[in-house]
């Protein structure tokens, strides 16, 4: 660009320069100033907010995202436009929505989110974004891929970050682009405890009882996993409760469903998704000799049931 200036500024005084050629090299003086302007983040704060999302990923069973660099930069300008526009919001006036603005800056993905913060430390930020149940869900969707971060300080808050969420197109379906909705509902943690006792029953005689009638396993036994949670055949929950199931191989993901009411779960994960509302739990199905397992008081509760425990009988009485 130097050179290009150099240049100009040099045979500027030749009579024999047309106006055309001068105002061509105008042109293309400001239009390359412009296109190689950037907004410069803070790239040691993007990695440690890209480490804590991974970190409660991990936690639950999930796999860690990768950093997109293209999409680092896109969420660098929403973060700088935030500053220099003095607003807060999904919406910029400058880019429009955060898919608009992707798909604007050449960013191809099948399903996206964005989740926005404002504070004067990262850890701050990152608290306040798991403890909203909108943002939570982007940062704990299991269909994403990648993540751009970028945080850019100055503002009201002290730094404003933005993270852009995107299910790759190369590592799923080609199907049309899918704006992900904030679920706005709490996501509790669902704990495991019936009559105040943390179940802790034995694999030997192990009994389930539904509305007073004890169940019988032909295929394979109820049985205690390693967090001692009951685990029971999947069919159990659509033979004996009346739900249809259904199973989506290329995600491992278990769909419950009856009437209005549905649940989502996934083999290996803890997280659950009912009727759109996220939830986390201490237990997540597995595969155990060719079958699906589910934790009885995790299902049933969601279900509706009630799962009362008895020590004593190694007894679990299900009553709807």
């Amino acid at each position: 660009m130097k050179r290009l200036l150099s240049i100009f500024c040099f045979r500027a005084f030749d009579i024999r320069i047309s106006k055309v050629f001068l105002l061509a090299v105008l042109v293309l003086a400001v239009w390359t100033s412009t296109s190689m302007a950037a907004v410069s983040g803070e790239v040691d704060l993007e990695k440690q907010m890209l480490d804590l999302v991974n970190k409660e990923r991990v936690e639950v069973g999930l796999a860690p995202l990768k950093m997109d660099a293209k999409l680092v930069d896109v969420a660098r300008l929403k973060s700088q436009d935030m500053i220099d526009k003095n607003y807060f919001s999904h919406t910029s006036p400058t880019y429009g929505d955060p898919f608009a603005m992707m798909k604007d800056y050449g960013v191809e993905y099948s399903m996206a989110g964005e989740n926005l913060a404002g504070n004067s430390s990262l850890p701050g930020a990152h608290e306040a974004l798991m403890n909203s149940p909108g943002h939570r869900a982007n940062i704990l969707k299991p269909e994403f891929t990648h993540v751009g971060i970028g945080v850019v300080k100055g503002g009201p808050y002290g730094m404003m970050i933005t993270q852009m969420f995107i299910k790759s197109r190369s590592e799923g379906s080609a199907s049309l682009p899918v704006k992900v909705q904030e679920i706005p509902s709490p996501a509790p943690i669902i704990n495991e405890k019936i009559n105040n006792t943390q179940i802790q029953p034995k694999n030997d005689d192990l009994q389930i009882f539904y509305n007073g009638k004890k169940i019988s396993f032909p295929d394979i036994e109820p049985y205690i996993n390693e967090n001692q949670r009951i685990m029971v055949p999947l069919r159990f929950i659509s033979q004996e409760l009346g739900y249809r199931v259904d199973w989506e191989v290329v995600d491992q993901k278990i769909i419950i469903k009856k009437n209005e009411d549905s649940m989502n779960l996934w083999i290996g994960k803890k997280l659950v998704l009912k009727n759109n509302q996220l939830l986390m739990g201490d237990s997540s199905p597995e595969i155990y000799k060719n079958r699906t397992m589910v934790p009885l008081r995790l299902v049933s509760g969601l279900l509706g049931c009630e799962v009362v425990w008895y020590p004593t009988l190694n007894k679990a009485e299900i009553n709807l």
